[in-house]
């Protein structure tokens, strides 16, 4: 039970950090022409709510099974966190700019903590599981 409460709070903090890290924290380019940068931070948005939503999931389930696949799909969400500033909208060309000094190197290690947390829990519940079933053999 302790470790649901914890990781559900977990996740929901670090969508929350995802959420404004791109538009409070370190904001991207403000502009009137719509840059690349704009829409990453757009998609990076719409991921940190995901992780909240899946977050708050995460507490309603008890199945080992179900929390394992939520951790699963939080890790494959951090991919995508890191993947729209690096490869698939970008971010400005121009490397003095404030998406390329604060909010990428603010995604990218966001991402690399949201991906740790989930494989360290999704390899938690594996375990667990494992230990389990070794009991009632």
């Amino acid at each position: 039970m302790k470790n649901r409460i914890s990781l559900s709070i977990t996740y929901v903090v670090l969508g929350v950090l995802l959420t404004l890290i791109p538009t409070v924290i370190f904001p991207v380019c403000v502009s009137e022409k719509k840059m690349s940068c704009f829409y990453t931070g757009r998609a990076e948005v719409g991921l940190g709510l995901l992780i909240i939503i899946l977050g708050i999931a995460y507490i309603l389930f008890k199945s080992s099974e179900l929390r394992a696949g939520i951790s699963i799909s939080v890790l494959g969400i951090s991919a995508l966190v890191a993947l729209f500033p690096l490869k698939i909208t970008g971010l400005c060309k121009m490397s003095d700019m404030a998406c390329r000094i604060g909010t990428l190197p603010g995604l990218v290690v966001i991402s690399i903590i949201i991906a740790a947390v989930s494989l360290v829990n999704f390899i938690f519940l594996i375990l667990l599981k494992k230990d389990k079933s070794n009991e009632t053999a």
